[in-house]
């Protein structure tokens, strides 16, 4: 049996500048990207979001490095097939099986991700094109082989541009923590990442008392820099893709 690699996320409630001071970020310079999100193009039921409301998320970055990633989350695993059921990695393409885990929340996230060359991928949204035109054939496989029937994912418009900063490899008390912020009209979102991979031999059991240790401890990094933790209900897609269809 494949143990999933764990991705544990905490959402810092404290002002995003105070937080960079307190991290030492903020004279450090970060990957700067524009993200949109494809959605259904807005119709008479104003807010709706029914990509993420079927649990499919397609995200795109332009920048300093583009990539374009379709997720579910959370993942019904039963419904992956084929090459779908296991991690794998190509020379530009990566398809990830992990568990999220955020404050309570704990889920199992399923994304197949395709690397770009810089700047590719704002000049093929240019124009208001289809985003869907821009996944490759291993994506396109994975939406239609893997994801819940019934969501709308032909004529698809964007949200955005929300400006993504990310700093990848943040050595925070002796561990490696990625740093990302998205902010958007009124909102400013910062958030620490650290993804557990299993060990060679290491029983699941082994595996989820270790990733309970690293959650434990990476809460207390924040926490001993005067950070306050935001434990929201929602993830940090949902607040910005909320933000930007109101807006739309």
């Amino acid at each position: 049996m494949v143990i999933a690699p764990v991705e544990i996320k905490v959402n810092v409630a404290s002002p995003v500048t105070d937080s960079l001071v307190a991290l030492d970020l903020l004279d450090s310079p970060p990957l700067w990207r524009d993200m949109w999100f494809a959605e259904a193009r807005a119709r008479d039921d104003v807010g709706a979001l029914p990509l993420l409301a079927g649990r499919l998320t397609i995200r795109l970055r332009s920048g300093d490095r583009d990539d374009v990633t379709v997720g579910v989350r959370p993942c019904d695993t039963d419904r992956l097939v084929g090459r779908w059921r296991a991690p794998f990695e190509e020379t530009h393409f990566s398809y990830r099986l992990e568990r999220d885990w955020c404050g309570e929340r704990r889920e199992v996230a399923a994304a197949a991700i395709s690397r770009r060359p810089p700047g590719s991928v704002a000049t093929a949204l240019r124009d208001g094109a289809d985003p869907a035109h821009i996944l490759d054939a291993a994506q396109r496989q994975f939406v239609v082989t893997c994801t819940p029937r019934g969501i709308p994912i032909d004529h698809l418009g964007t949200l955005g541009p929300v400006t993504c900063q990310t700093w990848p490899e943040v050595d925070l008390d002796g561990c490696s923590v990625q740093v990302e912020r998205w902010s958007v009209a009124d909102v400013d979102l910062l958030e620490l990442a650290v993804r557990l991979q299993p060990h060679p031999g290491e029983t699941a059991a082994q595996f989820e008392v270790r990733a309970m240790s690293a959650h434990r401890a990476i809460r207390a990094t924040v926490t001993r820099r005067a950070l306050s933790i935001a434990d929201f209900r929602e993830s940090k897609t949902h607040r910005v893709m909320t933000a930007l269809r109101a807006t739309s």
